[in-house]
């Protein structure tokens, strides 16, 4: 329950960051003088509660940045258990219990530090960004950006147009170029703490730094080069790709108000075998949520295999990836969801569903896991994950007829002319395969990669749940293929003949 990173001034100023990189989402508690206030929070607010207890701070309010799309806020949670105000801009359309911010207004922290609302409209109309004053001098320390100003990037300004026509990507982008204009007048020195970070669906470009300034935006942030608004307005709209499909029912969700997860994660039903088959069919998803080795030595026909990670989905290792993205990305919002899970993960798979708004969406778990399954005497299926033995192992995958080697990552990462791609690999990447799939040979034998491994499981996962005969390469791309036979891709670098 620790934050991420935490920064203290010498007279006691504590800004501390919780950051998800499963969802590469950042939520902040600001705090002084015994006063805090929670910035975009995430739905799981027990860190939060943590936090305010041990440390003896009184939470005066919560403050929105906008309405997001990519994860259910608790704003409704904390404001029904504190009793404290819901602080979000006056144009967000919020329908919950809430105080409509207007541009310049200022929350007291403390005796020294308030938080000033500038709008800064661009990823939606009501956006926010909550500016930290030192108000003794009038002096701007901190600018907590929300999905405007990303470290490397901007908003994107296409999620919100399905629920406001007038919300066009060529206008949002307009009110972009000059909320970004507005943000450079803060001041170089000013420290930009965004709500988001790499792998986030919400923008493009996005660096792997969770914090910059406002001068080093300057400097490197290519959408703030932009003297134009043409041409900024083209920039911002190009290569968005696809928003993931649960965007828009989350919008909905935080627009209401979401109620407790808590309650949400002890209603779901623990199933026996029977009671788990009696409830599939064509129209209900069964999400394994187990890591890629024991999901491929044991599934149920036909599972949809999304891993879960370790850690909560704060601290991503190598196999590792956006759980909850990848959820909403690949299953329908209001689709019936039956989960397998890892004994004793139960509970933390239906939580970081609840992140997105799926939690309600789960019909049942299975008790007792895949083991409870066999036991029953019902049939898993199963596959061996490729290992690759070495260059000869290489040659023979790309020289083989029957044999196609899929590459599951983006289009942008296989023309990637530095990592390249596997000479004779086909892009099939992860976001459209559910379509692609339908229309692959069923007589070939299908080996995946992706960079390390994630998108490639849950690809193998969908393309047998197509009556596929598909693998995928244990180590991904970068440790496995890369590793062995970089002479046999298109990546750039030095290139030693394996013997």
């Amino acid at each position: 329950m620790e934050p991420t990173a935490t920064s203290t001034t010498n007279d006691g100023l504590t800004v501390d960051t919780y950051y998800l990189e499963c969802l590469a989402q950042a939520s902040y508690l600001v705090s002084h003088e015994g006063n805090a206030f929670l910035i975009d929070p995430r739905r799981d607010i027990e860190i939060y509660q943590h936090a305010l207890k041990s440390r003896n701070l009184k939470l005066r309010g919560v403050l929105e940045t906008h309405l997001h799309a990519d994860f259910v806020s608790g704003h409704l949670e904390l404001h029904k258990h504190y009793g404290v105000p819901v602080i979000i801009s006056h144009n967000a359309g919020s329908k919950f219990p809430h105080y409509g911010a207007m541009d310049g207004d200022v929350f007291a922290l403390s005796t020294r530090y308030g938080l000033k609302a500038l709008e800064t409209p661009g990823h939606t109309f009501g956006c926010v960004t909550w500016v930290l004053y030192d108000l003794s001098t009038d002096t701007p320390l901190k600018a907590f950006t929300g999905d405007t100003l990303f470290v490397g990037g901007v908003g994107r300004p296409d999620l919100v147009g399905a629920l406001d026509p007038d919300a066009t990507p060529e206008i949002l982008s307009q009110n972009m170029f000059n909320s970004l204009a507005k943000l450079l007048k803060l001041g170089d020195d000013v420290e930009v703490l965004p709500a988001h970070g790499p792998g986030s669906p919400c923008g493009k470009g996005i660096s792997a730094d969770l914090s910059s300034t406002i001068g080093k935006e300057k400097a490197t942030n290519p959408a703030l080069q932009f003297t134009d608004v043409a041409k900024f307005v083209a920039f911002n709209i190009e290569g968005l790709g696809q928003a993931p499909q649960y965007f828009p029912n989350a919008v909905m969700t935080n627009l209401q108000g979401a109620g407790g997860l808590d309650e949400e994660i002890q209603a779901v039903a623990r199933l026996s075998p029977e009671e788990f088959a009696s409830k599939q069919g064509d129209d209900v998803v069964v999400l394994d949520t187990r890591g890629a080795d024991p999901f491929a030595a044991g599934y149920i026909k036909s599972s949809l295999n999304i891993p879960l990670g370790e850690g909560g989905g704060v601290k991503l290792e190598y196999e590792d990836g956006n759980f909850a993205i990848w959820v909403g990305t690949l299953i329908k919002p209001k689709a019936s969801v039956l989960l397998v899970t890892e004994v004793g993960k139960e509970d933390e798979s239906v939580q970081r569903l609840g992140r997105i708004g799926y939690a309600a969406q789960v019909i049942g778990v299975l008790s007792g896991g895949v083991q409870a399954w066999s036991d029953a005497g019902r049939v898993l299926e199963s596959y061996t994950r490729h290992t690759l033995a070495g260059v000869p192992d290489v040659e023979k995958l790309q020289q083989a007829d029957s044999t196609v080697i899929v590459d599951a990552r983006t289009a942008g990462e296989f023309n990637c002319a530095v990592r390249g791609h596997l000479i004779g690999a086909v892009n099939l990447p992860l976001g459209e395969i559910q379509t692609a799939a339908k229309a692959l040979d069923a007589s070939k034998h299908y080996v995946v990669y992706c960079l390390g491994g994630f998108r490639s499981t849950i690809t193998t996962s969908i393309m047998r749940q197509h009556g596929l005969d598909a693998v995928d390469v244990v180590g991904g791309y970068e440790r496995g293929v890369l590793a062995i036979a970089r002479c046999h891709t298109t990546a750039q670098g030095v290139c030693t003949k394996n013997k």
